[in-house]
C-alpha cells in the first residue's frame, strides 16, 4: 500500500515575526493559491499560522479553507478534511467539501449525515444523488466479480493516467521527471509543475499494450515543500505554474523503463501536454495543451494534429477555444464525426461540463453543444472517452463511492438515456478517471494508492448457479416448471431463467450475483406461488460460484385438497369398518415408545398439515427406510396444540396423519396405521390465559413409529 501521509515541514525563525512580516507571508500564500501553486501555498499558509500563533480570526478562517482546498487538490484528503472542519467551525461556508472528503477517506456514515444536512437546507437533485450513493454503497459492489484488476509497469512514483490504445500500443500521460547525470551533476530535463510540486505532463508511448501487467505497485510518498522564512521575498514568478527558482525542488526516485518513450515532440514540450484521443485509422488526434496566458495562469486548450507521411504535422488550435475559459480532455469517435471535450465556460450546469461538436459532410464543424443534464451535474464531469458505441466519463456529481467515479451513458428499459456507475473494483472512494476499452480488456486510472496510477482490467460477466428443491405438500414435484424473475428499474417483471424440476425435486438457475430475484411457480389450479431470493452469500469453488436455496413447499391446490379429502375419508371409513385399529394405547406416544426405539418426531406449522423446514431431513430419512422394509407395522400419531376448538383440532390432527399415511402407505408392503389425538395428548402444558403459538409447536407433532409385527 502506498503511503500518502507526510508530516508538515515548516520552519520558525529564531525571533518571532512582527505583524508586517506575518502579513507578507499571508500575501505570498494567497498569491501562490491564486496562481494554482498549491504545493507552495500549503507550507506558506502553515508557516503563517505557526508564526502567527494560530490566532483565530476572520482572516484565518479563509486560511483554513484555502489549506483544506490546497490539500484536496494535491490528493491529501485526510489533511484536507482536518482544515475544512476547522474552517467550518469558524463559520466559513465550505459547501459539500466535508461530506465529499469524508467519503474519500472511507467514512460513509459521516458523508451521509453531511449530505442529509445539505439536502435538508438546500434541496438539490444532485445532492440527492450523492446522498443516495453514500447511503447505498453496497449497490456499487454488485458487479465486482465481473472485473479482474492488474497493476501495470507504466507507473512510477509520479502520476500516470489516461491510457489510450494506439497502433497496438498505449499512449498515456505522465508527469514523471526525467533526469540524466552529467559530470556528477543531475540535470533536470522536465521543469517543475508547482500545482503538486512535481513535473509537467507529457505524452508517453509503449508499443505493446499486452505486455504491461506486473504484480507489484510503485512506491510513492507525498512530501510537503520546506520553506524557510528567508525564502519569502516578494513574489518572483510571472508564470502561473512555474517558479523561476524553486526553493525546495526534489526529484523522486524513478528508474525509467527502456520500453517507454516520449510519444512525439510535435505535440509540444513546454508546459502540460496530454489527454489525447485518436480516430480509428490513427491519422487524426485531438489533445490538450496549455494555451493562452492569463492572470490566473496558462489556460488549457484543445488542439488537432494530423498524421501524414509517417510523421505528425504541425498542430491546429480548435476553433471553440475561448480566452476566458479552459477546454480540455478531448475524445473523438472512431469515425472522427463527433468530438467530445470538457470546459468550464459560462452557461454550464456547474463545475466542468462535457460538450460535443459534430462534423459536417464537407469536413467543417457544427456549433458546440452541451451534452445535457443527464450527464452534467453541479459537480465536475471530466475525461470523456468513446468506445464500442458507448460514452464513458468521470464525475463527482452522480451517485458513487466518493471522489471521481467512472460512468457510462446507457439506455434504461424505457429507452431513455441514463448514467450507470461502473462500480467496484473499477471505482473506489478515491478518484478514478481515463477509461479505455478494447474488446474485453482495457485500462483506467486511479489514485487509490496515493499518486495516479494506470491499471489494466479484464471483463467477463460472472454468474452463479442457484440450486434448490420444489415440493408439493412436502412431496418432491418432478416435472414442475419454475421461473427466475426480476423487477426492472421501471417496475416490469422480467423472466431471467426457467427450469424443469428433475426426478429428485431439484432445479438450477443461472443468475447474476448480488441481485434480488423471485422464484415463481404455479399449483395445478394455476395459482401463483412466489418466493423472494438473493444471489449473495454464494460459495466459490475454483472459478465457479454456487448457492443452495431453501426448499419451496407448495400446498395442494383447492381441487387436489378436495379430491384427497374425499379419498382419505372413504379409506378411513373402510378401515374403521374392517377394525384396522387393532391396538389400543393409554397415552399413545408413551405406549409406542415402549414398543419401539425406531421412530421420528416431526412438527407442523400453526394450522398447517405440512412438515416444518427443520424436520424435513428426518422425514425424508424415515421415508427412505420404509421403502426398504417389508412386513412391518408403521404407526402414525398426529396431534395439535390447544388453540382452536376441540372439534377443529380433532379434524386437523386427522388430516395431518392422513397426509403422512398417503406417502408411507404406497411405497412398500407394510401395514400403516394412523392415530389422531387432537389436543387430548399434549406434550406441553397449555395455558388457557396465554396460548403462545411459537411455544406450542411441541404439541403440533406427528410421530412415526416402525414396529415389528
Amino acid at each position: 500500500m502506498l503511503s500518502n501521509q507526510m508530516i508538515a515541514q515548516v520552519s520558525s525563525s529564531a525571533v518571532p515575526i512582527n505583524a508586517k512580516q506575518a502579513a507578507r507571508i499571508l500575501k505570498q500564500a494567497h498569491k501562490q493559491m491564486n496562481l494554482l501553486r498549491y504545493a507552495y501555498a500549503i507550507p506558506l499558509y502553515k508557516t503563517y499560522l505557526h508564526e502567527n500563533g494560530n490566532k483565530s480570526n476572520i482572516k484565518d478562517s479563509i486560511v483554513y479553507k484555502n489549506l483544506g482546498e490546497a490539500y484536496r487538490l494535491v490528493n491529501q484528503y485526510d489533511s484536507a478534511l482536518v482544515y475544512y472542519k476547522i474552517a467550518e467551525h469558524t463559520g466559513v461556508d465550505v459547501g459539500n467539501k466535508i461530506p465529499e472528503l469524508a467519503a474519500m477517506v472511507g467514512d460513509y456514515e459521516s458523508a451521509k449525515k453531511g449530505y442529509e444536512a445539505i439536502v435538508k437546507s438546500n434541496k438539490n437533485q444532485f445532492n440527492d444523488a450523492r446522498l443516495y450513493g453514500f447511503s447505498n454503497v453496497n449497490k456499487f459492489y454488485a458487479d465486482s466479480l465481473d472485473f479482474k484488476i492488474y497493476y501495470t509497469r507504466l507507473n512510477t512514483p509520479y502520476n500516470e493516467f489516461n491510457a489510450v490504445p494506439f497502433n497496438g500500443g498505449i499512449v498515456f500521460e505522465s508527469n514523471r521527471i526525467i533526469t540524466k547525470q552529467k559530470r556528477k551533476r543531475t540535470t533536470i530535463l522536465t521543469p517543475e509543475f508547482a500545482w503538486d510540486g512535481l513535473g509537467f505532463t507529457r505524452l508517453y508511448y509503449t508499443k505493446n499494450a499486452k505486455d504491461v501487467r506486473v504484480d507489484t505497485n510503485a512506491t510513492s510518498v507525498w512530501r510537503e515543500k520546506k520553506i524557510e522564512l528567508k525564502d519569502l521575498s516578494s513574489g518572483t514568478s510571472n508564470d502561473s505554474k512555474i517558479l523561476d527558482k524553486p526553493v525546495d525542488y526534489t526529484v523522486l526516485t524513478n528508474k525509467q523503463d527502456s520500453l517507454i518513450q516520449l510519444f512525439s515532440k510535435q505535440f509540444g514540450t513546454k508546459l502540460n501536454i496530454g489527454s489525447i484521443s485518436f480516430t480509428e485509422d490513427g491519422k487524426t488526434a485531438y489533445y490538450t495543451r496549455n494555451g493562452s496566458k492569463t492572470k490566473s495562469g496558462y489556460l488549457l486548450e484543445v488542439w488537432e494534429a494530423k498524421f501524414k507521411d509517417d510523421r505528425w504535422l504541425p498542430s491546429m488550435r480548435m476553433f471553440f477555444n475561448r480566452t476566458k475559459y479552459n477546454y480540455f480532455h478531448p475524445a473523438v469517435t472512431p469515425d472522427g464525426k463527433r468530438l467530445y471535450y470538457v470546459s468550464d465556460e459560462a452557461g454550464g450546469y456547474g463545475g466542468t461540463d462535457i460538450y460535443f461538436i459534430d462534423k459536417n459532410e464537407d469536413g467543417s464543424w457544427r456549433p458546440t453543444s452541451n451534452i445535457g443534464q443527464v450527464v452534467n451535474t453541479v459537480g465536475n464531469e471530466l475525461f470523456p472517452s468513446f468506445y464500442d458505441g458507448t460514452l464513458f466519463f468521470s464525475s463527482n456529481g452522480h451517485a458513487g463511492l466518493g471522489g471521481l467515479d467512472i460512468y457510462r451513458l446507457a439506455r434504461d428499459a424505457r429507452g431513455d438515456a441514463t448514467v450507470k456507475n461502473l462500480g467496484y473494483p473499477i471505482n473506489t472512494n478515491k478518484d478514478e478517471l481515463g477509461f479505455s476499452v478494447n474488446g474485453q480488456t482495457g485500462f483506467f486510472s486511479s489514485n487509490r494508492f496515493g499518486s495516479d496510477d494506470i491499471f489494466s482490467f479484464d471483463y467477463a460477466q460472472a454468474f452463479i448457479s442457484m440450486t434448490g428443491k420444489v415440493a408439493v405438500d412436502s412431496i418432491n414435484a418432478p416435472g414442475k416448471k419454475v421461473y427466475l424473475t426480476q423487477r426492472t428499474e421501471i417496475g416490469r417483471i422480467q423472466i431471467i431463467d426457467s427450469a424443469i424440476v428433475d426426478k429428485n425435486g431439484s432445479y438450477t438457475f443461472k443468475a447474476r450475483p448480488n441481485r434480488d430475484y423471485n422464484i415463481v411457480t404455479y399449483d395445478n389450479d394455476g395459482v401463483k406461488y412466489e418466493t423472494s431470493v438473493k444471489s449473495n452469500d454464494f460459495v466459490k469453488t475454483d472459478d465457479n460460484y454456487a448457492k443452495q436455496l431453501n426448499l419451496i413447499n407448495i400446498p395442494l391446490s383447492a381441487t387436489e385438497r378436495q379430491a384427497k379429502k374425499a379419498k382419505l375419508d372413504a379409506f378411513i371409513a373402510a378401515q374403521e369398518n374392517q377394525k384396522t385399529y387393532d391396538r389400543l394405547y393409554a397415552k399413545t406416544v408413551d405406549s409406542l415408545m415402549k414398543l419401539s426405539k425406531e421412530y421420528v418426531e416431526l412438527h407442523h406449522p400453526f394450522n398447517q398439515v405440512y412438515i416444518i423446514q427443520k424436520d424435513l431431513d428426518s422425514y425424508y430419512s424415515i421415508i427412505n427406510k420404509v421403502k426398504k422394509m417389508r412386513g412391518r407395522e408403521i404407526v402414525i400419531v398426529s396431534a395439535t396444540d390447544c388453540n382452536g376448538t376441540d372439534e377443529y383440532n380433532e379434524d386437523l390432527s386427522q388430516r395431518r396423519a392422513k397426509r403422512i399415511f398417503k406417502t408411507l402407505n404406497g411405497i412398500a408392503n407394510n401395514k400403516v396405521i394412523i392415530r389422531h389425538v387432537g389436543e387430548r395428548e399434549l406434550l406441553k402444558a397449555c395455558d388457557d390465559v396465554k396460548k403462545s403459538i411459537e411455544e406450542q409447536v411441541v404439541n403440533r407433532y406427528s410421530y412415526i413409529f416402525i414396529i415389528d409385527k
